[in-house]
């Protein structure tokens, strides 16, 4: 049994005010209820698993946080999308409205091109 067992030992030095503090808490935090030994190991079993779930929570909030990020990448892809969809179509009804006020149609043959279609041409053909 002896070979499965490990032992730790700590030495405070007590003329050292941080090592005679840190005796003084353990001390009073163990009480008369523990021995100091047993008080000690539970403190540093609980100190680890904190440690160790706060590395967990860490990670999950990350991933939460790219997940969110990702989403709203795509979401905002999508709404840029829509707007370049509707750019020039905002305007279309009240054009249509205007033009059947107007009455106006649009000729059947045209003789002439204005002249910024006409370098347009040139240039196709």
């Amino acid at each position: 049994m002896v070979e499965k067992q490990r032992s730790v030992f700590i030495r405070f030095n007590m003329e050292d005010e941080a090592d005679n503090n840190l005796y003084r808490k353990l001390a009073e935090a163990a009480g008369a209820s523990t021995s100091l030994t047993a008080y000690v190991k539970r403190a540093l079993e609980e100190y680890l698993n904190v440690k160790s779930e706060m590395a967990e929570r860490q990670t999950f909030h990350g991933q939460i946080l790219a997940a969110v990020r990702e989403e709203m990448q795509a979401q905002g892809m999508k709404l840029v999308g829509a707007l370049l969809a509707g750019i020039g179509t905002v305007n279309v009804p009240a054009k249509q409205k205007e033009v059947e006020e107007r009455g106006t149609e649009l000729p059947d043959t045209c003789e002439k091109l204005p002249d910024e279609l006409s370098s347009v041409l040139d240039l196709i053909s």
